[in-house]
């Protein structure tokens, strides 16, 4: 059997590992979270592979070569090519979609240029044309011996030098015009004339057999020297008169005079200014003042507090604000102690969005008010300093465009549409809000003229093949219009794998980290047989996973332990799952799991309510949350979850409690949130936008590091403060990376390298600053350490070991604390996150809304996940989670179940109540999943 010899790998906490990988087989790496995996996967076997890929190009390429790290490793034998699918976030851009990320919208672009019919984009009425076939034919139809004189109209109001036209025509080859009406050569034409309508002689012919090549030729050149339309004179045979004909080459509307242009794909792009629209420039969203946000306090009087604005308090523009309230109540006989909720709707009307000067008001010296929303609008699109932009954008909100509503492209780019044979016919903005699963079936009815045929069902069997791989990896419920930046590590990663699955590639090593994330349990055998099916293309396949059913699933199992961090990096077996069942892992999943012990709900718990719930796929549900407790969202992939915990949970609280400007979602009322005192959205977002953010950062344990470095003896003697041991500010930093610790290589054709900085060896510090000594470590050992390397040297100082017990016990014992976020799974910022808010004191309930929490996590760490989670619960704060993950749902008090399906088939409850009693649900496919977890039957 063909295998991938790895001999001596001692990347990151690898101990000297020596294993084979067998090729062409579905390779699962398990095994605690820190223990190795990704550091054998990626940093060894797929960074490998890149570096010898990168060797085999040309010598522009190898010259940084010498510069690219190679994998700590003895050898490695028999590698493949590798590709790495890993898990990161989608594209923040908001320009990217599914569509364009998976390069659907290219064919879609091309497929809209081809066979769109343009209509007119306030009537809807379609537009025609005659294309150059059609005039042929029109014309060779005239009886034999019929005088024809082609004409190419010109707008005379164009003209500008006529005899530079003149000119220009007879180098072309043309000798005659139709000027003003009346035929004549150009040498004819008088020096003063004046043309007030124009048009080309291109071709004189007579109605002959074979004269269809000449007469099409003809016609070509009159549409590329006018566009269009094009002219001709008739005279039958043996007649003096002549008659014309019009034939309109363009679309174009008769009544409106609506012209549209030739189409091509550019017109289609929302990145092209021939499609954009103009308003968003192709974005889909604008900006604006949201009125909600400048309200403070309604029921305060207006001048005391009522109006949060954007200025400074006390500032210039608070006192002219406050003098010009004044004055308005003045004017309108309203006490100056009126609050909001007691002015007049009319008054409101007039602070919020300004009045129109009347005849009275311009001939007295009052000046109309412009509108705190207007004001600010304006504002901020003069704004040139970041500081005047970071206080008004306090008040701001984004919604759909209103031009084009949210679809990015012009209004006549919007209305060309495709005919369907028994559906509506659509645009291609239109076609893009469809699911997947949706725009495959719209695909297979789309009416073709014959002439075209051909070409373009290759263009749809194409664009058919991508939506089938992406139906395939479970993502049939995404539109091709969804944003990049909203979706989750998992999707991202999974439109990834469906783009290979599209490449036919085989002999390839794949390196693929958690594929199941986000995926619920009935979705995940799907996902499987995907991966199997790239297999059999011949291909190999690693995949980082702690799914049950994809352990299972395996070819072949390797497990990496026992502990994470040092406690890690071994081998502990390998082997199909049946050779290796008395393992640490596979013991978990084969021993049997009681129904953890959870809290009974009763009509005394308080409840969070919404009601009427109809954002995205959610059907009108009402949705009772019970309070103080631990609440599970589950559901398969797009019925709806996010949507509720996210867009309408989060953002009603949010906006509730902490005025965001981020709008909720559409739902009726909402009740219940007496009983909070706010909310804490803890998602899989990076925690820094920056590479320099570290999980010390994050925490605000640096702070206390740099504190601590000040306060030492050498520090004083030297008068170092804790600036000093900043690796964002000079003096302490090394300033040949500016702190980094790393160098950036552009690759210009390749993804940018990184290298580690030669002057400071990867330290970040200068050689003064890291002569400070704290028990013999200097600032940049300590952001090397690992979580449980600092939590036994900070044991005396009670601040930062109670922080590092925290990260310990979230199993994150393993991270070092200067490890880049850019390099954090979802899961590990997700976890860094609930450390910093449990690590903060707080008596005041609260509502902590988690996403997918278990990602990247071992079933050992999950326990130690729950453990906090209940803490969370008996200290009275109130937890709803979504997750797929059936050890954590079985041990939540309450179940809220969506379904029955994802997309158009979801948004609806399918069943609420106690794990136990959600497991005996006929009609829920997380209730079948739990059943068969405790039953140790394969999932």
């Amino acid at each position: 059997m063909a295998v991938i010899g790895i001999h001596g790998a001692r990347q990151h906490n690898l101990k000297n590992l020596s294993l084979d990988i067998p090729k062409g087989k579905l390779v699962v790496i398990t095994g605690p979270s820190g223990c190795g995996k990704s550091s054998l996967a990626f940093h060894t076997l797929y960074a490998e592979g890149q570096r010898r890929y990168l060797e085999s190009l040309s010598s522009y390429a190898r010259q940084f070569m010498d510069q690219l790290e190679k994998p700590d490793v003895d050898r490695i034998e028999g590698l493949c090519p590798a590709i790495a699918i890993e898990q990161h976030q989608g594209s923040l851009n908001p320009r990217s979609t599914v569509a364009t990320a998976t390069e659907i919208y290219d064919y879609l672009r091309v497929l809209w240029a081809a066979i769109g019919i343009p209509h007119h984009p306030l009537t809807g009425e379609r537009l025609t044309r005659m294309s150059s076939a059609d005039i042929v034919a029109h014309l060779s139809q005239l009886p034999t011996g019929t005088k024809i004189i082609l004409l190419a109209p010109v707008d005379a109001a164009l003209i500008r030098e006529p005899k530079t036209l003149w000119g220009d025509l007879q180098r072309q080859g043309f000798v005659r015009l139709r000027l003003n009406g009346d035929l004549i050569e150009m040498d004819a034409i008088p020096d003063d004339v004046l043309i007030r309508s124009l048009e080309i002689v291109v071709d004189r012919l007579i109605v002959r057999e074979g004269m269809e090549s000449r007469l099409a030729d003809s016609i070509e050149s009159c549409q590329r020297l006018c566009g269009q339309e094009t002219k001709a004179l008739i005279q039958a045979s043996g007649e003096e008169s002549w008659s014309e004909l019009s034939f309109q080459t363009s679309y174009r509307h008769a009544e409106s005079g609506f012209v549209m242009e030739e189409l091509s794909p550019k017109h289609f792009s929302y990145n092209s200014h021939l499609g954009a629209c103009e308003s968003c420039e192709g974005t889909g969203t604008e900006q604006f003042c949201d009125p909600s946000l400048l309200l403070d306090a309604p029921e305060k009087p207006l001048l005391q507090g009522a109006i949060r604005g954007w200025w400074k308090a006390k500032g210039p523009r608070e006192t002219q604000f406050l003098r010009e309230t004044k004055a308005l109540l003045s004017r309108h006989d309203l006490p100056a102690d009126c609050s909001w909720e007691m002015l007049p709707e009319k008054l409101r009307e007039i602070i919020l969005f300004g009045e129109k000067s009347s005849t009275t008001e311009r001939k007295s010296s009052i000046k109309p008010l412009e509108g705190l929303c207007p004001e600010a609008e304006r504002k901020l699109r003069q704004a040139h300093s970041e500081a005047v932009r970071r206080r008004l954008q306090r008040v701001m909100a984004h919604r759909d465009c209103r031009d084009c509503r949210g679809l990015r492209l012009k209004s006549s780019i919007r209305a060309v549409k495709i005919a369907h044979s028994d559906q509506p016919w659509l645009g291609i903005q239109e076609f893009c809000e469809l699911p997947v699963e949706t725009a495959r079936t719209w695909l297979r009815g789309i009416t073709l003229e014959a002439e075209k045929a051909p070409i373009v069902q290759r263009i749809i069997d194409d664009i058919q093949q991508r939506l089938s791989f992406l139906e395939e990896v479970g993502l049939g419920y995404l539109s091709l219009s969804r944003r990049s930046g909203t979706l989750s590590g998992g999707e991202s990663q999974r439109i990834r794998l469906a783009s290979q699955l599209g490449s036919g590639l085989s002999g390839v090593l794949y390196v693929l980290d958690e594929p199941s994330i986000g995926l619920h349990a009935r979705d995940t055998q799907r996902l499987i047989q995907s991966l199997l099916r790239l297999r059999d293309l011949g291909n190999s396949l690693v995949v980082v996973e702690h799914d049950e059913a994809m352990i299972r699933a395996a070819d072949y199992v390797i497990e990496l332990g026992p502990g994470a961090g040092t406690k890690g990096g071994e081998l502990l077996g390998a082997g199909s799952f049946a050779e290796i069942a008395h393992l640490p892992t596979m013991r978990w999943l084969t021993d049997p799991r009681p129904w953890p012990a959870v809290e009974e709900i009763d009509a005394m718990t308080p409840k969070l309510c919404f009601f009427g719930v109809t954002e995205r796929n959610l059907r009108g549900i009402d949705v009772e949350i019970p309070l103080q407790k631990m609440v599970a969202l589950t559901g398969p992939s797009g019925s709806g979850k996010s949507t509720l915990a996210e867009d309408i949970i989060g953002r009603a609280l949010t906006r509730h409690f902490h005025q965001s400007g981020e709008r909720p979602g559409c739902f009726e009322r909402m009740s219940g949130a007496e009983h909070l005192s706010k909310v804490i959205v803890i998602d899989q977002s990076p925690i820094g936008k920056s590479p320099r953010s570290n999980p010390a950062t994050f925490t605000g344990l640096f702070d206390l590091l740099r504190d601590l470095f000040a306060k030492l003896p050498l520090s004083r003697q030297r008068g170092y403060t804790a600036s000093r041991f900043s690796f964002n500010l000079r003096g302490g930093r090394c300033e040949r990376c500016e702190g980094a610790g790393r160098m950036k290589i552009e690759m210009h054709f390749l993804p940018d390298g990184w290298v580690t900085c030669h002057a400071c060896q990867g330290r970040r510090f200068n050689r003064e600053t890291l002569e400070v000594l704290y028990k013999g470590h200097s600032i940049a050992d300590l952001l090397a350490c690992t979580v449980d390397e600092a939590a036994q040297l900070f044991q005396p100082i009670p601040k930062a070991a109670h922080l590092l017990s925290i990260l310990q016990e979230l199993g994150l014992g393993y991270l070092s604390l200067g490890q880049s976020a850019h390099t954090l799974s979802g899961g590990e910022a997700q976890r860094l996150k609930l450390a910093y808010e449990l690590a903060r004191p707080t008596t005041s309930p609260t509502l902590y809304l988690f996403d997918e929490p278990t990602t990247g996590l071992h079933f050992s760490d999950i326990q130690l996940l729950l453990k906090s989670f209940r803490r969370l619960r008996d200290a009275g704060h109130s937890l709803l989670i979504v997750e797929h993950q059936l050890d954590v749902i079985a041990a939540c008090d309450w179940v809220i179940d969506l379904g029955p399906d994802g997309g158009n088939r979801g948004g609806q409850i399918i069943a609420t109540g106690p794990p136990s009693i959600i497991a005996t649900c006929p009609d829920s496919a997380t209730g079948a999943a739990l059943a068969a977890s405790q039953a140790q039957t394969k999932i």
